[in-house]
């Protein structure tokens, strides 16, 4: 099984998700960058691939807080549709 990290902790704009999750992930040149691309990138994946995810405290970034969570939404949607995929979660050490 593959594993990818995912540490969040140094982005502070949608834009810069994005951008890091594309990186990251290996996604393709058309992918969206939005909350359903993302989704969409998420499912088609068919290999098994874990992300261990490193999420900020809310006091890190209060104001970008919401935007991961919805992430981290996502992010547990696709787990729930895509037998390939898991996620483990580690806590930032604030």
């Amino acid at each position: 099984m593959k594993t990818i990290l995912l540490d969040f902790r140094m982005i502070k704009t949608r834009e810069q998700v994005h951008e890091y999750l594309a990186e990251r992930l290996d996604f393709p040149y058309y992918y969206g960058k939005n909350l359903d691309s993302l989704y969409d990138m998420l499912t088609d994946i068919n290999e098994d691939v874990c992300l261990e995810i490193v999420i900020p405290g809310k006091s890190e970034f209060s104001e970008f807080y919401e935007y991961l969570f919805q992430i981290e939404q996502v992010l547990q949607d696709a787990y729930q549709d895509n037998p390939c995929l898991s996620i483990q979660y580690r806590r930032s050490e604030e």
